[in-house]
């Protein structure tokens, strides 16, 4: 029996931007924007305290999409990733092979709101869906179900 499975590479990540993004312009015109986004998770460990770990996710943004990150975006701004893993490899300065892992984005939402208007933050890339709006979240509370 051939049992064929799915190949499935889908991110989803938020958080906020650790640097300004780095921004090129290749030979051919073509715009490319790099930066790294912390996430934090919160989660309560065995001696019954919340802790708090980090995660840095590298990001890749091409043409149009990476422009609009490029003018818009900076250190500390909150941001929705959805997109894609994707392995680098490359050989550095002194010979040596160098590879990661990061997420070439397809599409980036700006969480943080723009202008005087008050309005709801403003979304880049290529999706049709509307801005989701983010609940306050507290603390979590499920493991204290005293049954």
């Amino acid at each position: 029996m051939d049992i064929r499975m799915p190949s499935i590479n889908k991110v989803l990540l938020s958080g906020n931007l650790t640097n300004d993004p780095r921004t090129n312009i290749l030979e051919n015109g073509t715009h490319v924007a790099n930066f790294s986004v912390a996430s934090n998770q919160r989660y309560r460990g065995r001696d019954g305290e919340w802790h708090e770990k980090t995660c840095f996710v590298d990001v890749v943004t091409w043409r149009q999409l990476a422009e609009r990150v490029a003018s818009r975006l900076h250190k500390g701004s909150p941001v929705m990733i959805e997109g894609e893993l994707q392995f680098t490899q490359w050989n550095a300065q002194d010979g040596s092979k160098r590879s990661r892992v990061e997420i070439l984005a397809r599409s980036v939402q700006m969480l943080e709101k723009t202008g005087d208007s008050g309005s709801s933050p403003s979304q880049s890339g290529g999706s049709d869906e509307p801005p989701r709006r983010e609940e306050p979240q507290g603390p979590d509370y499920s493991d204290d179900i005293p049954f």
